[in-house]
């Protein structure tokens, strides 16, 4: 279960890093003035925090299927 979550938060945390950082910053070049951190640093921020997110949340739904599916045999 826990070696699941790992892999799965992968994918989320990708997609949460592309189209919150990279995506934006490119297309929006001029909106983003000295204020921000570097790409580098705020794509990590963000692809760090949505892997743990995206783990916590995969791992309570499989919790959360175990605890049914203990109930129900």
């Amino acid at each position: 279960m826990l070696k699941r979550a790992l892999k799965f938060a992968i994918g989320p945390s990708i997609g949460v890093t592309i189209g919150g950082i990279i995506i934006p910053r490119i297309i929006f070049s001029n909106l983003y003035n000295a204020t921000y951190p570097p790409i580098i640093v705020h794509a990590g921020l963000y692809f760090i925090a949505g892997y743990i997110v995206s783990f916590l949340v995969f791992l309570l739904i499989e919790w959360v299927k175990l605890k049914f599916d203990s109930k129900h045999e």
